[in-house]
């Protein structure tokens, strides 16, 4: 069955659903609209990187060195949601299991991490780096915020560097904080942690360059 075929079916069971859960959601307009854009096609782009196409693919996430152990269960949930879009959305690929990397982790140095490619028979690394993460603006209100680094490394050729991004700064939400008061510290860290794996592992698939912006409405929900 091919992509075209699917989205009609996909788009008229996302529109069913919306009528069913309506009376619980109140948001009837809001999952309507987006039926219907999808429906329509959406704006899809390309993906920026396709060199994770029918390669036996690694991912690990690097926690900001000034707060490694702080933030190392957030950088091991991103990797692993990161693998798991990759595995979804990327043709052909084989991700290594991210319980193979969580062993690694415990065990070596960050700094060799191109030798976990090579144990686990990886022909290409993906290694973000986050240059910071924080969930919090100021004593009351959080916004999360990451600096982040992506790069792709080729182990058919020594492990040269192939394909590297400057993600840059990720804010959640992006123009004003949540008040603390509204929700677990741990939930919030699982929204933001979702939010830099989705927009990570977009380059590397097509995908709406748009979506992103209506993120600010689901960090309140």
């Amino acid at each position: 069955m091919d992509r075209m075929t699917k989205r009609p079916r996909i788009c008229s069971l996302a529109v069913l659903l919306a009528i069913l859960v309506v009376p619980t959601t109140g948001c009837l307009h809001s999952i309507l609209a987006t039926g219907i854009y999808l429906w329509q096609g959406g704006n899809v782009v390309p993906a920026e990187c396709e060199d994770l196409i029918g390669q036996r693919v690694v991912v690990i996430c690097r926690p900001p060195s000034s707060h490694e152990y702080r933030h190392a269960g957030a950088a091991r949930t991103i990797g692993k949601r990161i693998s798991k879009k990759l595995e979804v959305n990327v043709e052909d690929i084989d991700v290594v299991s991210p319980q193979e990397v969580d062993n690694w982790v415990d065990e070596q140095d960050w700094d060799n991490f191109k030798d976990l490619g090579r144990s686990v028979k990886a022909t290409r690394v993906v290694y973000i780096e986050l240059d910071d993460f924080s969930l919090y603006k100021g004593a009351t209100l959080y916004q999360g915020d990451a600096n982040v680094k992506l790069s792709v490394y080729d182990m058919d050729n020594r492990g040269k560097l192939m394909w590297e991004r400057n993600v840059g700064q990720i804010l959640f939400p992006r123009n004003s904080g949540i008040p603390a008061a509204d929700k677990s510290i741990q939930v919030f860290q699982d929204q933001f942690v979702e939010v830099v794996a989705e927009q990570v592992s977009s380059y590397f698939y097509e995908h709406d360059p748009n979506a992103s912006f209506a993120l600010d409405a689901v960090a309140n929900q």
